[in-house]
């Protein structure tokens, strides 16, 4: 017999509602993510460049009623206090996602899963197994090779630097960047 009736690898939007809906429906479900549970759209990506951008445009909106009734005078955006806005939305999502996970009878596992047979998976060198497998462990950035790529960073570090570059080129047109 399995330990489980199914393991989701990968601690997503899609991920988690999968475990949420097997696990509130009776199943034994586990789910596993080396990375902090919520996935790129809530930690990594969707939701905290939904903020930064909505700061972006409100500083374009200003501007561009500059001489028509607006004066932009000293609006600005401040990294620092716009990136701390963008933490109080982000820093609470694993630990909501984990809570209503247990709520619904699902085992939450942290760490690098590895299948060792069709039925058999391991997580950081530790065996378990299921019926069942939903593998929603989503995308990563692809590194890119060409001189220069050294200076650049990935959607998940643009989110992350402490201070505003005085420029920026998007290199690549996913729904994070644009």
């Amino acid at each position: 017999m399995s330990d489980y009736d199914l393991i989701v690898i990968g601690a997503g939007m899609a991920g988690v509602n999968a475990a949420n809906k097997c696990g509130a429906a009776g199943w034994r479900v586990a789910i596993v993510d080396e990375l902090p549970y919520g996935g790129t759209c809530a930690l990594r990506g969707c939701d905290p460049k939904k903020i930064l951008r909505r700061g972006a445009e409100i500083i374009d909106a200003v501007r561009l009623f500059d001489g028509k009734g607006i004066d932009p005078g000293a609006v600005a955006i401040n990294w620092s206090d716009l990136m701390a806005h963008k933490r109080g939305f982000t820093d609470p999502v694993p630990d909501n996602m984990e809570r209503g996970l247990a709520g619904n009878g699902v085992d939450t596992v942290h760490g690098t899963a590895t299948f060792t047979s069709p039925t058999t998976l391991a997580v950081d060198g530790k065996a378990t197994s299921a019926d069942r497998y939903l593998i929603a462990a989503g995308a990563r950035p692809r590194p890119l090779d060409f001189p220069g790529s050294e200076y650049l960073v990935d959607s998940t570090d643009f989110l992350e630097l402490e201070t505003l570059p005085p420029r920026i080129l998007s290199v690549g047109g996913g729904f994070v960047s644009f």
